[in-house]
């Protein structure tokens, strides 16, 4: 319990660099001129399984700019990804996201 507490501000932490991250990687693209990244859509299967568990990674994928869950399913997620690139590395992006909640919600070490 003291564990998952005291982890609760390094993934807010990381959180907020991937933010401040995405943000600008967004902004620089943006301002370049040419085509706007490589969109994807990628399925992404959770190991979420609680109402709470699902509702945080779905949030911090979502405030990640760049990023957007399009359909929540019972054990997948669809994620739209502006500055996309290939499946795998979109899987492990989601997936050490993942790791990082279940980390705070289930005591889970990354």
């Amino acid at each position: 319990m003291i564990g998952r507490i005291l982890r609760a501000p390094l993934v807010l932490g990381w959180l907020l660099w991937n933010v401040v991250a995405s943000s600008w990687a967004l902004a620089v693209t943006a301002m370049t001129p040419g085509p706007v990244g490589n969109p994807v859509l990628v399925r992404y299967p959770m190991r979420c399984r609680t109402d709470i568990e699902v509702t945080a990674l779905a949030w911090a994928i979502t405030v990640t700019p760049g990023t957007l869950v399009t359909v929540i399913g019972e054990t997948d997620l669809w994620v739209h990804v502006v500055l996309g690139g290939p499946r795998e590395e979109m899987v492990e992006m989601l997936a050490e996201t993942e790791d990082r909640i279940l980390s705070v919600l289930r005591g889970e070490k990354s």
